[in-house]
């Protein structure tokens, strides 16, 4: 019930701004959720696979990164919410490459993305901008790692959004609730637990919960509250 009442705070009288970030290598999987979110966020910040599709709908190259084909019209369609909702959409403008996992990476502006780089991080400048939407946020909800956080090499976008966070919440009295066991993972990798408002473990469940989607279980527990 504790989730619940959790997400239900999210979506309707969160301490504002409020910022989701959100990766995941599928948006077709979240599009909904994205949409729901873009009118209840002053900010939406894309990473990891996911913000691979939107670099290649901008026109840049994205080599061998893996990114969903044939969602150019859901892309659009998250673009032109963002605006209409007066919602900031935070994207990459640079990341980390790397020819496989176990290679050293590199930073790249995206117009220096090649045939041959795998995106495995988000850059220093967009670090940077992610750090600025933390400092200014009251309420911050987290789905998605923003890189191959499992590799230590590509393993600083995540690290560094995970312990601002936990500051914050420490220090600022931010807000933070953090949904997914990839996500979960990687804050107990950085030990950074602790500074979390809430984690919950379930990935899928939890974003369908603040689509506004009824769930059976749920339902249960709130007939025999």
């Amino acid at each position: 019930m504790e989730e619940v009442n959790l997400i239900k705070m999210l979506t309707n009288n969160a301490k504002k701004p409020t910022t989701c970030i959100i990766g995941g290598s599928k948006i077709s999987t979240k599009s909904d959720i994205l949409i729901n979110l873009i009118k209840n966020m002053q900010n939406i910040i894309i990473v990891g696979a996911m913000a691979n599709i939107f670099i290649k709908h901008k026109g840049y190259n994205i080599g061998k990164s893996i990114f969903e084909k044939n969602q150019e019209n859901l892309i659009e369609n998250v673009i032109q919410e963002s605006k209409k909702n007066n919602c900031n959409l935070v994207l990459p403008e640079d990341v980390i490459t790397s020819k496989d996992h176990n290679s050293k990476g590199a930073l790249k502006s995206l117009d220096q993305i090649n045939d041959n780089d795998l995106i495995l991080d988000i850059g220093e400048k967009t670090l940077e901008n992610i750090i600025k939407v933390i400092d200014n946020s009251k309420t911050i909800l987290w789905n998605g790692p923003a890189g191959y956080f499992e590799v230590d090499e590509f393993s600083t976008g995540s690290k560094k959004i995970a312990e601002k966070i936990s500051d914050n919440t420490k220090t600022k009295s931010l807000v933070s609730i953090a949904g997914g066991g990839d996500t979960v993972a990687a804050i107990n990798k950085f030990k950074c637990s602790n500074g979390f408002t809430y984690l919950s473990t379930a990935g899928g469940a939890f974003l369908e919960l603040l689509e506004g989607k009824i769930l059976p279980g749920i339902k249960a527990l709130e007939i025999n509250e």
